[in-house]
């Protein structure tokens, strides 16, 4: 049924099903659910925006016009639910969550944290209070053990005094609830629950289920499941996969991942756990980034294996090192006090943590002092000292080797992480080196010693000049042990789901891969395995550390060298990607208020509360093409035709919004305003309105995704106004127009 439902209506004409009744559409995506469904990933529904009133919006948007079907459609071949998403949207039809929320009470579903050999924690939130309760066992279906109410710490966002906040909120500001430790800026009405389940057996396999009271709200699978660690110095096969600079909500993120997966079911050996080098929050971090750009993105992974993060530089808009406070930090548990061994650090911001016979260090790289007398380095010498593993393995986010999107020869983090904290490791003699923040696949040789500036591989720090793959020149070579400046592979895993980028070739890297993918690490005995796998769950690369006996250490002076870079052609831009799930606030076709022939005065035109009377009421698209709109009509300072248009919208709970963004087909520059405040900038070089300058002729055309900044700091609850200005290049411009729509990711 659901084959011949998909090609019912992907052959139909698509000016009939415009003109569907709303209420008729209505009736057959709800009387095909099940059809539906099936082309949609779990977790997401249809539900319809055109001609109803949204969820969060007081619109009542209009169908598009016919005219705009045919450069609309054209643009954007996605697969799958990308695909499907962007046919529904142009209809009208919002792709969001499954009913307003389809896992009610959670607002994040549960997922692990913080484990050890005999202890796990369990994470997750609702909207309201519930009588939290956790059952675990060895069976799935058999879950015999409750965590004790005392093992379970509460955390609530509340809002403030005299806050404005909805009805529902202000009765939770209870005495008992406001004294609950403070979620620092999750949505209000928020509740987290963090359980710590204790006594377990090493290396065992568990089963949980979360509960409000007697209800059930986990499903029983043994996908709820969990494996504690083995006990320090276990010697058998472990794997974990590591990735980074990956959360965008886009669809590179959905792939990578899924690329991951398809790999690790087909080669038969599941993940052990997880890391997570930075960068898993893009924009700022928020709170709602974490959840649709992280939480949401690896759940199926989340729910049954464990995360270990470090802070990115976007995480740290919001988040600080040194105060431990941010949304960052409400969203992990990671051990302070060496509760999953190392040495206790006494702070989040940094840790570290056995599994088996690897230790790990985790830093922040971001905003702590990283000089060798800072707290953090004098940590990691202490901890260094007291590490007895066979294999350690350190992660951060800022590479101190990179030519990708950043250059670890000109930018100070970079540069002052390989100046003060590389050669503290090095003398612990660390193996592995994970890092992201330059959005590229790179990986060394084997090196030791390199913290120079600009430095060529002719001085003696290359220890291996091979590939370091078993299939090709070999394994690199090590003694047992942790043995200080015996050489160490660097990863740049930065290569996640954000747009990718190449400056150049650093001189130490064997291996440089400008594609989305990830890594996977397996250590079994004295062998470490690494494998870039690529967003399709190809292997693309492959590399190898052998840690036996005492072998000779030798520099290299005339080492292999990567071949010259040159750089390609920047003239065409690839487009940003639009979000994955969004709902439609204003349609294209919609109508709003324009204003040709003349400039508005001021910035109160893009606020609410303006008097547009005297504006013309008219549907996108716009073009001077037709003369619908403009005539013969130029109005700028180079007499350039110049167009505005202004519309209001609603949103009920802005703190609860990710993003906002145009998917717009326009000619030539644009800037965009929102409550009067400018948050996009397109092809316009400076100024605006009637002194707006440097405006450069669109070369492509069709409708692109043109993300909307700083809505954290713009968008209201009530009434908000979005207000677009559009310039041609020059006064003989044809193809001068603009047909915009409105899209929210929450």
């Amino acid at each position: 049924m659901k084959k011949s439902l998909t090609r019912r209506i992907a052959q139909q004409d698509l000016v009939t099903v415009l003109k569907f009744p709303a209420a008729h559409l209505v009736g057959r995506l709800q009387s095909a659910s099940s059809c539906w469904l099936g082309l949609f990933p779990q977790g997401l529904r249809c539900s319809l925006v055109m001609g109803l009133q949204p969820a969060r919006s007081s619109l009542t948007p209009r169908l598009m016009k016919e005219s705009a079907l045919p450069t609309l459609f054209s643009q954007q071949k996605r697969s799958g639910l990308g695909r499907w998403a962007q046919w529904l949207g142009l209809l009208g039809v919002s792709v969001s969550a499954l009913a307003e929320n389809p896992h009610r009470p959670f607002t994040r579903l549960p997922y692990l944290q913080g484990s050890s050999p005999t202890q796990i924690h369990v994470l997750w939130r609702t909207e309201g209070p519930i009588q939290p309760v956790v059952r675990w066992g060895t069976q799935p279906d058999r879950l015999d053990q409750t965590v004790p109410l005392a093992a379970i710490v509460t955390r609530a966002s509340l809002g403030t005094n005299g806050q404005p906040m909805l009805p529902q909120w202000l009765s939770l500001r209870t005495p008992e609830n406001l004294s609950l430790p403070k979620l620092h800026s999750a949505p209000i009405g928020t509740f987290q629950y963090e359980a710590a389940i204790e006594g377990l057996s090493p290396d065992t396999v568990y089963y949980y289920g979360v509960f409000n009271g007697s209800e059930r709200l986990t499903a029983e699978s043994p996908e709820q499941r969990f494996q504690t660690q083995p006990k320090s110095g276990t010697v058998r096969p472990y794997r974990f996969w590591v990735l980074g600079d990956s959360g965008t909500g886009r669809e590179a993120q959905r792939a990578v991942h899924e690329g991951m997966q398809a790999w690790v079911k087909q080669d038969g050996r599941p993940l052990d756990f997880w890391i997570h080098v930075g960068d898993m929050a893009y924009g700022t971090g928020r709170d709602v980034e974490f959840q649709s750009r992280f939480f949401e993105s690896y759940q199926t992974t989340l729910r049954n294996s464990v995360c270990w993060p470090a802070m990115g530089n976007h995480e740290g808009h919001t988040s600080k090192g040194s105060t431990g406070i941010g949304p960052y930090y409400d969203a992990y548990w990671v051990p302070t006090r060496a509760e999953s061994g190392g040495l206790a650090s006494g702070t989040e911001a940094y840790y570290s943590f056995d599994h088996g016979n690897i230790h790990f260090i985790c830093l922040d790289s971001h905003d702590l002092d990283r000089k060798p007398s800072g707290a953090m380095a004098k940590w990691l010498k202490a901890d260094l000292e007291k590490a007895k593993a066979e294999w350690l393995i350190a992660f951060w986010h800022h590479p101190p080797y990179t030519k990708g999107s950043h250059d670890s020869d000109k930018e100070a983090d970079l540069i002052e992480v390989r100046h003060h904290l590389l050669p503290i490791l090095e003398s612990g003699g660390v193996d592995l080196v994970l890092t992201g923040h330059s959005h590229i696949y790179e990986r060394s040789m084997l090196l030791d010693g390199a913290y120079s500036t600009n430095a060529t591989v002719a001085e003696n720090f290359i220890l291996d000049d091979g590939d370091g793959d078993p299939r090709g020149d070999g394994a690199y070579l090590k003694g047992a042990g942790l043995r200080p400046h015996e050489g160490a592979v660097q990863v740049v895993a930065g290569h996640s789901g954000a747009s990718l980028g190449r400056v150049g070739t650093s001189p130490v890297m064997r291996r440089t891969l400008v594609e989305h993918g990830s890594v996977l690490v397996d250590v079994e005995g004295d062998t470490l395995v690494g494998r870039m796998i690529n967003r399709e769950g190809v292997e693309r690369d492959r590399f190898s550390l052998v840690k036996r006996g005492a072998p000779l250490v030798r520099r290299l002076s005339l080492p292999w060298q990567p071949p010259e870079y040159k750089a390609p052609d920047k003239s065409s831009k690839s487009p940003y990607p639009p979000p994955l799930d969004y709902q439609v606030l204003i349609p294209a076709g919609a109508e709003w208020k324009a204003l040709s022939g003349a400039h508005p005065q001021g910035s109160a035109w893009s606020r609410p509360g303006f008097d547009d009377a005297s504006w013309l009421r008219a549907k996108a698209p716009f073009d001077s093409g037709r003369g619908r709109l403009f005539g013969g009509q130029r109005a700028s300072k180079e007499g350039r035709p110049s167009l505005y248009v202004r519309r209001e919208f609603t949103v009920s709970q802005a703190d609860r919004v990710t993003e906002l963004g145009l998917w717009v087909d326009y000619a030539d520059g644009i800037i965009v305003h929102l409550n009067g405040q400018e948050v996009a900038r397109v092809n316009v070089g400076r100024s605006s309105q009637r002194n707006a300058q440097g405006v450069k002729q669109r070369e492509d055309s069709g409708a692109v995704y043109v993300p909307l900044g700083s809505i954290a700091r713009f968008l209201v609850d009530g009434v908000n106004v979005l207000g677009i200005e559009c310039h041609a290049h020059s006064e003989g411009s044809i193809d001068f127009g603009l047909n915009p729509a409105l899209w929210m990711e929450d």
